[in-house]
């Protein structure tokens, strides 16, 4: 999809929700865990489903539907989003959420909040599906992030390798790794 990193098995999350649904039990939770890594599935019990569509809803997003969200918020909101943010915003609209107030009465309106993780700089490929090149080229122009912009602008630099002395205990090579990372960094940004 045109939002890459929802392109996940198992959500990095999904061990904590589970946590959270089961009142903390560790060892039922730790059971899941390891029929998922097996079988790669879980199906859980009525119990625990309508535990868990208690406080969570769901909603299946096309790509198409991420960029018609990802349009309308730039035109109703001068927003771009990241397509991440923008299937939230799709996904929210399909459980009943309104995110623009142009035709929308306050009857209609249910508080929300969506909060973005990333910058649209990120997914140039998607904000130009959605947006258009014009449109890309026109946020690029005006809204690109400075840091983002300096980052683009440097060399690149070479891969670094790091090889382990030998004879070091795993705490030297970490240590010896720290230092260099941090001249790394100090040196280039």
């Amino acid at each position: 999809t045109l939002s890459d990193a929802i392109n996940i098995e198992v959500p990095y999350n999904f061990e904590r929700i589970a946590f959270y649904i089961t009142g903390g039990n560790h060892v039922l939770v730790k059971e899941w865990m390891l029929i998922m890594e097996q079988t790669q599935q879980l199906t859980l019990d009525t119990k625990w489903l309508a535990r868990l569509k208690k406080d969570f809803r769901s909603a299946r997003v096309t790509d198409d539907e991420m960029c018609s969200a990802l349009r309308q918020a730039h035109a109703t909101l001068s927003y771009v989003a990241d397509p991440h943010t923008a299937v939230a915003m799709a996904a929210a609209e399909k459980l009943g959420y309104v995110f623009t107030t142009e035709t929308s009465s306050e009857e209609e309106m249910m508080p929300m909040a969506i909060l973005a993780t990333a910058s649209p700089c990120k997914f140039q490929e998607a904000v130009t599906v959605a947006l258009g090149e014009v449109g890309w080229k026109r946020w690029e122009e005006d809204s690109f992030p400075p840091r983002a912009q300096r980052t683009l602008q440097k060399e690149e630099n070479e891969p670094y390798h790091y090889p382990q002395k030998e004879g070091s205990s795993l705490s030297e090579v970490q240590s010896e790794w720290r230092k260099m990372m941090i001249d790394i960094v100090n040196n280039n940004f």
